[in-house]
Order: C-alpha cells, then structure tokens, then sequence
C-alpha cells in the first residue's frame, strides 16, 4: 500500500534545492528517516494542542483581512508579502510564544531578516 508506506515516498526535483538550506528533516527527507521525523512531530499537531492555537489564527487572519481590504480596487497587487507577515505573525506567536506583529511592524530587525 502506498499510503501507507514511507519506502515509496519520493519528494519532487525542487527539494533538492532547498535541502542546502533546510537540511534534511522532515520536509526534504524521505524513506525511514522522514518517517521518524514525522513520528516525532505528529503529537505537535493534535486537535487539542491546536485548538489552543484558535485564537492567534482568528486574531492574526483578522488583520490580513484588514489589510487586503484596502487593496481593494486597485489595479492588482502581490498578496505574497501579505500572506509571509500573517504567516510569520501566527509562527511566532504560537510555536516560540512571542508576539512579533510582523503585519504592523515591517521595519522592525526581525521581520526584516527572515522576509
């Protein structure tokens, strides 16, 4: 069976060239040591530690709203730079506890330095 099988896991061409960058953990490994690392983090994603997560998803999606309504009319626009602060905005609040406001503060060092 397929599915259920890491042996026949294989990752597209592309993650070769982010496996400089990431290494070889979850997202670029396959086979058994993909499996490990999966087993590792599957307990990370259980309903009841996410639902405590709800809130900051909710709060932190409010704000890309806010912001994507005032492009709202014009000619077009790069929703990427929207999409990467609200990202980073939830990653940071909810997985290292520390608010960032990244949607609000571009300036700021840290923002600057992983967007």
């Amino acid at each position: 069976v397929v599915l259920k099988s890491s042996e026949h896991l294989d990752k597209s061409q592309i993650y070769e060239f982010m496996k400089d960058w990431l290494g070889t953990g979850l997202l670029t490994s396959t086979g058994e040591k993909w499996h490990t690392h999966r087993k590792m983090i599957t307990p990370t994603f259980h309903f009841t530690i996410l639902d405590s997560f709800v809130e900051v998803f909710s709060e932190k999606s409010e704000i890309l709203i806010s912001k994507l309504r005032k492009e709202v009319g014009s000619q077009g626009f790069n929703i990427c730079p929207y999409i990467t602060r609200c990202t980073l905005d939830i990653i940071c609040e909810t997985a290292m506890g520390t608010p960032i406001h990244a949607q609000d503060d571009r300036g700021s060092d840290y923002v600057k330095a992983v967007h």
